[in-house]
């Protein structure tokens, strides 16, 4: 168990013998940037779904709606949750790769990040089920069929309780998203004291 440990805490803080001083102080600037917007994206209002407007949320529709077709031969109940599951797991793969394939922890850190923020991305979306009122890519307000939550939460039977399940949604994203900045932070703490 020990030696598992062990291992997991040489994966998860590798640092070279020696770091360029830049690449430590590019990293402590991205980490105070992705820290700043991610505190932004943690105190926007959900049933509002304000965090629709951020630039981050852009980049992860396709991603989410191609998650619907690469969902699609799981069945109906995988095709309406595959959006937001390739959403917020994509960032983890690429995470995966940067911390085996690479050794970068920092890189695996921020990938960690951006899937707290995706599961954020998706609180709205959960509380809007119960009363549909946000205009979808379809052009309408979530009627079934139009809507992957009401079918998923409907499907759970657990529509009726569609925004405090947004709310922990969202409290679980931004808790992602603090043990990202975290890890991260102790990572380049580690290799400022390497810097050479």
């Amino acid at each position: 168990m020990r030696e598992s440990l062990e291992r997991a805490r040489d994966w998860l803080l590798d640092t070279p013998d020696e770091v360029p001083p830049a690449h430590v102080y590019a990293r402590a600037a991205l980490l105070a940037l992705v820290a700043f917007y991610g505190f932004r994206l943690a105190r926007m209002d959900i049933p509002s779904w304000e965090m629709a407007g951020s630039l981050i949320h852009l980049p992860m529709v396709p991603i989410h709606e191609f998650g619907h077709i690469l969902f699609r031969p799981f069945g109906e109940f995988m095709t309406n949750l595959g959006g937001a599951l390739l959403q917020c797991a994509l960032p983890l793969v690429f995470g995966g790769i940067l911390l085996v394939k690479n050794r970068d922890p920092f890189g695996a850190a921020v990938m960690l990040w951006w899937s707290g923020v995706a599961v954020m991305d998706t609180a709205p979306y959960v509380y809007d089920a119960f009363q549909p009122q946000h205009v979808l890519l379809t052009g309408r307000t979530g009627d079934t069929g139009a809507h992957d939550f009401i079918d998923v939460l409907g499907d759970l039977g657990l529509l009726m309780k569609a925004q405090p399940i947004a709310r922990g949604v969202h409290a679980f994203g931004a808790s992602v998203t603090g043990f990202a900045l975290m890890w991260g932070a102790v990572v380049v703490w580690l290799q400022f004291a390497r810097r050479r």
